[in-house]
């Protein structure tokens, strides 16, 4: 998955180029190669006037991170993030949208506050029965962790960067519509013959996985970890005031929401409710219990040991802090935990029998492609397959030999190269086949989709002009880049 997402990243930068604010989902990442000097400290660059500050990196970097994160099923983790570069991904995006907003103000293109006020209004985020609500407003930015000063001034800059995409907007030609509708919409009777390994044709050796190691060991690291002292404070189980609940339940009752967004009765809400009222009451002993702690006037009851991908830890604060800091109360699912930072372990190479597993795994993995491909490539000239009839980019059918996803992706294959015979690798297969003959689908069917080959056009356009435009905004305007990324 990860080479699918290095192979589609520049794709993923014209989909969400313009997206400058950004709802915090993700951890907001480490500094690494950063420079401290001076004012640098509050921008990560900075393009001719235009300053990027460090929040605004972190806001764009959150987007991308919840893109992929949404995108894998949840299972992007901060070391596949690095893995495939995402740090510079957003560095690359953040620089080439402030090289156009420079342009921008160059050219005389400008925002009005009115223009601002229109685009809040009309936000159904910040609607309510359909009208702007100003507390709705405050209250959905202050749960986002963006102060409405930082929002709007984001915002102003996503409709400055839409008014330049706007200027450099053109339409379709009826040739571009045409070529467009051709490749699109063209049906081809395919023959195929799908190929796998025989056991013993990818075999890994022991000599293999070693010397292997002994070039790459630096990249098999043990993962940062953070040893803690800890004391744990309970939620209090005292007999509530039913009155004091209602009372907290109705000044936090937009905290309690039902799946289609609306307000759950406190009856519903009351388990919530509850466990947020006993939490808010055992504050005051976690804090009394941090001061003493902090002052080495109470023993810690227990120890932990914290990865940094631990989800269920705010690693954030660790990073931040150094051995012997005690943290501020931080909220779990049953109380409070005070933390005291007894030893950091920096990530230092695996020994050989940790890194083995997965020296292997990659090793096979590049053997099974390169001995797939060799096996392929000699069948190529004389393979007959199997005729698999009539198939189109928008074909559903499920190819006898493959799964449903196997077959989306070879389909799509066949119509993204211009080549009559070819081969697929698709995991432990690869899928040889030969085009017999090529026939354009119905009009109707065409003109059932005009819409998106015409908005198809306007894409590729926009995304070449874009490319276009930043390389001679490069040349032209300086850029200062503070941090460099992983």
């Amino acid at each position: 998955m990860i080479t699918w997402m290095q192979r589609h990243k520049k794709y993923l930068v014209v989909t969400i180029w313009i997206s400058v604010i950004a709802f915090v989902g993700a951890g907001f990442v480490g500094w690494g190669a950063y420079d401290f000097n001076s004012d640098r400290a509050s921008a990560i660059a900075k393009v001719e006037n235009r300053k990027i500050t460090v929040q605004e990196y972190q806001l764009a970097y959150a987007n991308y991170y919840n893109f992929y994160n949404n995108m894998l099923g949840g299972g992007l983790t901060q070391e596949k993030a690095d893995q495939m570069g995402l740090e510079k991904i957003v560095l690359e995006s953040i620089i080439n949208e402030t090289l156009i907003l420079a342009y921008a103000d160059e050219i005389g293109l400008r925002v009005m506050d009115s223009e601002i006020k229109q685009a809040l209004a009309s936000d159904t985020a910040f609607q309510k029965n359909g009208v702007f609500d100003k507390e709705t407003y405050y209250r959905v930015i202050k749960q986002s962790q963006i102060k409405p000063k930082d929002y709007e001034i984001g915002l102003g800059k996503k409709l400055l960067l839409a008014k330049v995409q706007n200027v450099l907007k053109l339409k379709p030609t009826k040739a571009e519509e045409e070529l467009f509708t051709s490749s699109m919409f063209m049906k081809d009777r395919v023959a195929i013959d799908i190929i796998t390994l025989d056991e013993g044709e990818a075999v890994v050796s022991e000599d293999e996985i070693k010397k292997y190691w002994d070039k790459h060991k630096t990249e098999y690291l043990t993962e940062k970890s953070y040893d803690l002292s800890t004391i744990e404070v309970a939620l209090t189980q005292k007999e509530l005031d039913e009155e004091k609940l209602k009372a907290f339940y109705q000044e936090k009752r937009h905290n309690y929401k039902a799946a289609d967004g609306k307000i759950l009765s406190f009856a519903d809400a009351r388990v919530d409710v509850e466990k947020d009222y006993r939490l808010k009451l055992s504050k005051r002993e976690a804090l009394e219990t941090y001061l003493l702690f902090k002052k080495s006037q109470m023993n810690a009851t227990g120890e932990k040991n914290v990865k940094l991908s631990d989800t269920e830890f705010p690693v954030e604060q660790l990073k931040k802090a150094k051995i012997g800091t005690v943290l501020k109360p931080i909220e779990t699912k049953n109380g409070y935990i005070i933390v005291k930072i007894i030893g950091i372990k920096n990530p230092e190479p695996k020994p050989y029998q940790e890194a083995k597993a997965q020296i292997l795994a990659k090793l096979q993995a590049e053997k099974k492609v390169s001995a797939l491909a060799k096996k392929a490539e000699a069948r190529l000239g004389i393979f007959n397959g199997r005729d698999i009839g009539f198939i189109s980019r928008d074909s559903a059918k499920v190819i006898n030999g493959l799964t449903q996803v196997e077959s989306l992706e070879f389909i799509n294959f066949v119509f993204d190269n211009n080549k009559l015979v070819n081969y697929k690798i698709i995991g432990n297969k690869a899928v040889l086949y030969k085009i017999l003959e090529q026939d354009l689908l119905s009009n109707v069917k065409a003109e059932k989709y005009a819409t998106l080959v015409n908005d198809s056009i306007k894409q590729m356009k926009q995304a070449e002009i874009n490319k276009n435009l930043v390389l001679n905004l490069k040349k032209r305007y300086d850029v200062e880049q503070f941090y460099k990324g992983k």
